[in-house]
């Protein structure tokens, strides 16, 4: 067998010492990296019924052209936030804050440039995926199904 005489430290480095070490440190890499928090993806809001049909060629729905976001306030359980993320993407929040929903202050808005969402309750905020970027929130924003077809954008509760 070969064995590799390591002069500095005087110890024995044979092959099948080298993987075990190899081993060893790749476990200790992946259990220090944070734990993937299933409950993110658990949405435990109240079911309603969306089904919407935007043109957005109206005045109505300028705003989604200039500020990225507009609210459809008799929509969804509290409202619902639709904000543009780029040319032809859309995406379309429920505005009810995953976070103490029963809360009158759980609503959710967007932050005045459209980079980020918050919730006025408190120190919630989300990404324009719908994720807890930072804040007490352990779930995402309800997300609708939205698609650009022409000019109409049609948002439903089907899901994603």
């Amino acid at each position: 067998m070969l064995v590799i005489m390591d002069e500095r430290q005087g110890k024995d480095f044979t092959p099948m010492n080298k993987w075990f070490y190899v081993l060893v440190a790749s476990l200790l890499i992946f259990t220090a990296c944070e734990e993937n928090n299933d409950e993110v993806y658990i949405d435990e809001l109240p079911y309603v019924l969306v089904n919407e049909q935007l043109n957005l060629s109206l005045p109505a729905y300028n705003n989604l052209h200039f500020r990225n976001y507009i609210y459809l306030d008799d929509v969804g359980l509290k409202g619902i936030v639709i904000v543009k993320r780029g040319e032809h993407d859309y995406a379309a929040f429920e505005r009810t804050c995953p976070f103490e929903p029963e809360k009158e202050c759980s609503i959710i808005d967007a932050e005045a440039s459209g980079i980020y969402l918050e919730c006025r309750c408190g120190n919630a905020f989300y990404n324009l995926d719908g994720f807890p970027t930072s804040g007490p929130s352990p779930r995402k924003l309800r997300e609708y199904y939205s698609y650009l077809s022409g000019n109409v954008l049609t948002i439903s509760s089907e899901p994603l």
